[in-house]
C-alpha cells in the first residue's frame, strides 16, 4: 500500500487550486524547508566528491584525464551523494506526505529527523537508498561526464579557460 497521506487531485491545476483554497499561498511552498537542505548537501557533496576523486585518480599512474577517469570519479560521486543525501530525502518525503492540520506528524524537518531517529535509528534514514541510487547514480555520471566533455570541447575551440 501507499505510505503517507495520499492526495486525490485530478491534475496539476486541480491540485494547485485545492491547495491554495485550503492552505493559502503558504501551502504552495509546503516542504521547501526540507527540500532546500536536501539540495544544498546534494550539490555540495556531488561536486566536492567528484573533484576530489578525480584529482586522486589522476595522481595514480594508470589514470589519465579522459572519459574513463571522468566516469570512475562520477560513479564514486554518485555513491557518496546518494549516501549523504538520502537522510534529507527521507525527511523531505515524509514532510511532503504528511497530512496537514491536527493530523500533522512532524512540526518541521528537525522534528522529523529526531522522530525518525528515535523510532527507526540510523537505518530509517537509508530506506530507499538503492532506488535513490538507481536514479541519482546515472544522473550524476551523465551530468559530470557530459560537463567534462563540453569543457574539453570549449578548450579545443578556444572558449573559456
Amino acid at each position: 500500500g501507499a505510505v503517507g497521506h495520499q492526495h486525490q487531485y485530478k491534475g496539476l491545476i486541480d491540485g494547485l487550486t485545492q491547495v491554495f483554497k485550503s492552505e493559502g499561498v503558504s501551502g504552495l511552498f509546503r516542504g521547501v524547508d526540507g527540500a532546500v537542505p536536501r539540495v544544498m548537501v546534494g550539490s555540495a557533496s556531488q561536486l566536492a566528491t567528484y573533484d576530489t576523486t578525480k584529482k586522486a585518480l589522476l595522481r595514480l599512474s594508470y589514470f589519465r584525464d579522459g572519459l574513463f577517469t571522468h566516469f570512475t570519479a562520477s560513479m564514486v560521486s554518485g555513491v557518496v551523494v546518494t549516501t549523504i543525501m538520502n537522510p534529507f530525502d527521507v525527511v523531505s518525503t515524509r514532510m511532503y506526505n504528511q497530512p496537514q492540520g491536527a493530523a500533522r506528524v512532524y512540526a518541521n524537518p528537525l522534528d522529523c529527523f529526531a522522530k525518525t531517529f528515535r523510532a527507526e535509528g540510523v537505518r530509517g534514514f537509508y530506506k530507499g537508498w538503492l532506488a535513490h541510487y538507481a536514479r541519482l547514480g546515472p544522473h550524476t555520471v551523465l551530468t559530470l561526464v557530459f560537463w567534462e566533455q563540453m569543457r574539453g570541447l570549449a578548450r579545443r575551440v578556444g572558449v573559456g579557460s
